[in-house]
């Protein structure tokens, strides 16, 4: 197949769909099939290597200095019918979604789209002058859903929520952004404990994420402040970047803390990937995960994970044998008791390690996902030859 995949965000950007898109076109083109992503132009500088992508004009998101805003006018659009696309796959509903839907209506072309984030919790990156209401949010969401051909979605608990906002069940497919596995068993590279003189004897406690608001990185510092309280031989790295760093900082001094936490700032991926199997437990409390893929990573490297238990991440850790802890509520008392019981219970932690690893490696494996997120395109296609004969 020829598969058109048009997204507002790429890398070198760091987050959850830069690597999902990342993914889709690798293993896609493992198995035989011509991948074309469409994407805004980080900056002049920037010069990509990857085969097969188209770059749009774009401009920096006033209010989230590395999103981009594409601007879909380029000599390249003319290119776009000579690829023969037979399916095109869409990452959001914003600029480059919205040129997906006009490419699938000029070339006749069925249009798929994954629902990958909670739109609803980033209204307050804009200004109140243009930041629309919840139920606008809601309605955007609804509209686009409806005018693809069909909704993929990461977790049930998702599928639920946009059912709710009027979206026909039969139009969502739920299928989970799966992770490349065999990237987890690689040799170090990136030395954490050297380059942040870390002593043997203290344990690692990790987050990897955009440094923004809805990811209660202040909640999860007072948690370590708590944790800190009983166990003095721990370092929490931070790895990521965002608009709250300079908050966080100060937090983390408000706290003395300084010598405990550790800012790495926004890493390239074979770092994270390092960063994930160096430490000894991730924490999380995103309330706006539709998956959570940076608690499935934590997983396949067989680091535990103690998480908010809220929307898709509760999806994966509702299960039993998944390899992490989950936490129903924002409660710095007891993410503090069970990350202090993770850290001592030995077998505890060997159990949840085993359980994670395989846990991934069942479920959410980036060969299972393509496979099915296929069987969604050919079963469009297949519908599409009907109707024409």
């Amino acid at each position: 197949m020829n598969i058109g995949i048009f997204s507002d965000v790429y890398f070198p950007q760091k987050n959850g769909v830069s690597t999902a898109v990342k993914l889709y076109k690798e293993e896609m083109e493992k198995l035989g099939h011509n991948v074309y992503l469409f994407v805004p132009k980080y900056s002049k500088d920037y010069k990509r290597t990857e085969k097969n992508i188209f770059e749009f004009p774009a401009i920096k998101f006033l209010f989230e200095k590395e999103q981009r805003i594409a601007l879909p006018i380029s000599t390249d659009i003319f290119k776009i019918k000579d690829l023969n696309l037979d399916i095109i796959h869409s990452q959001d509903p914003f600029s480059m979604g919205i040129f997906a839907e006009f490419m699938s209506k000029l070339l006749k072309i069925k249009h798929v789209g994954t629902h990958h984030t909670m739109y609803e919790y980033y209204r307050n990156y804009l200004p109140l002058i243009i930041r629309p209401t919840l139920k606008q949010t809601q309605r955007m969401i609804k509209n686009w859903c409806l005018k693809l051909d069909k909704v993929i979605s990461p977790t049930n608990n998702i599928k639920d929520l946009l059912v709710s906002y009027g979206v026909p069940e039969e139009h969502v497919v739920v299928i989970p952004t799966g992770i490349d596995i065999n990237k987890f068993n690689k040799p170090i590279e990136w030395d954490i404990r050297k380059e942040y003189d870390i002593n043997p004897d203290e344990k690692i406690i990790l987050f990897v994420g955009r440094l923004g608001p809805e990811k209660n990185i202040d909640f999860l510092i007072k948690v370590i402040h708590e944790v800190y309280h009983e166990e003095k031989n721990i370092k929490f790295v931070i790895v990521g970047d965002g608009v709250e760093r300079d908050k966080l900082e100060d937090i983390v001094i408000d706290y003395d803390l300084h010598e405990k936490v550790i800012f790495t700032g926004g890493q390239p991926r074979e770092k994270v990937l390092d960063a994930y199997k160096q430490a000894d437990l991730f924490i999380f409390a995103s309330y706006t995960e539709t998956q959570g893929l940076v608690v499935l990573e934590s997983m396949a490297a067989g680091t535990p994970v103690v998480a908010l238990g809220k929307m898709g991440v509760y999806d994966l850790l509702n299960h039993e044998n998944a390899g992490g802890i989950m936490i129903k509520e924002l409660n710095e008392n007891d993410f503090a008791h069970e990350i202090l019981r993770v850290l001592r219970d030995k077998e505890l932690y060997k159990n949840l390690s085993e359980n994670a690893i395989n846990f991934v490696k069942e479920n959410y494996s980036i060969e299972v996902s393509v496979k099915k997120i296929l069987e969604v395109y050919e079963n469009l296609l297949n519908i599409d030859k009907k109707q024409h004969l």
